[in-house]
């Protein structure tokens, strides 16, 4: 996974880095779109409704700032199919951005919190509320991205120091525990199963090790092998 580099601000460079009030506004709509495509428990019902009165509320305002998008687009590109070409290229970044599985709970989360603050009052300013928004979005991006680049270090120091006894850390998958929640003891008390999703063989042992999918309603955070020891 490629991690944005960090600009001098001490925030990392992504697809909502630099916008202005046009750009912010449609990736706003895009994070919301794909909440409402990809949270789809019970409790989420409400980012699909608030998402459909944001689209019906600001029709005026969404069509406005995509043609300024596209003008802005036409005036960086020789024609208007290399235009519509690089438009649709930074669109796919946006939506591939915002679709990243290991953020996905914070993903519903937050879309479930606008959702019911916009239902609820809709925003005098739709501009204010599109860059609040997307900010709230954003952090939880940037967290992530913190959190797993320091699992990569931790993860090569463990390699550095212990993989010629233990072997590599991460052998080519990567295991994962619940970040959150009531743990094994209630997995076993209601009897439910892991779900192995495939298996890989151990470069040393040759065994077959199983590859568990981690439930979506938890936040599956990478394991680093233990020091042996405690060291």
């Amino acid at each position: 996974m490629d991690i944005p580099p960090v600009g001098a601000d001490g925030l990392r460079r992504t697809v909502n880095t630099g916008l202005d009030g046009y750009g912010t506004l449609w990736n706003f709509r895009s994070v919301w779109n794909v909440a409402a495509l990809n949270c789809l428990n019970p409790e989420d019902e409400q980012i699909v409704a608030g998402y459909g009165k944001f689209l019906t509320d600001n029709r005026k305002a969404l069509a406005t700032a995509n043609a300024e998008l596209d003008k802005q687009y036409r005036a960086k590109n020789s024609s208007r199919s290399n235009a519509v070409k690089a438009r649709e290229a930074f669109m796919t970044q946006v939506y591939n951005y915002f679709a990243l599985p290991p953020v996905r709970t914070e993903l519903c989360s937050n879309a479930r919190s606008l959702a019911s603050s916009y239902l609820a009052t809709k925003p005098g300013d739709i501009n204010q509320f599109a860059a609040v928004g997307l900010a709230q979005f954003e952090g939880s991006y940037q967290q992530f991205f913190t959190a797993y680049e320091q699992y990569r270090v931790d993860s090569a120091e463990w390699d550095a120091r212990y993989g010629a006894q233990y072997g590599a850390s991460q052998p080519g998958y990567v295991a994962t525990h619940p970040g959150s929640g009531s743990g094994i003891g209630a997995a076993l008390a209601d009897n439910s199963q892991p779900v192995q999703t495939g298996a890989v063989n151990d470069p040393e042992t040759g065994a077959q090790i199983p590859i568990i999918a981690a439930p979506e309603d938890e936040a599956a955070l990478p394991v680093v092998q233990p020091v042996p020891g405690g060291k």
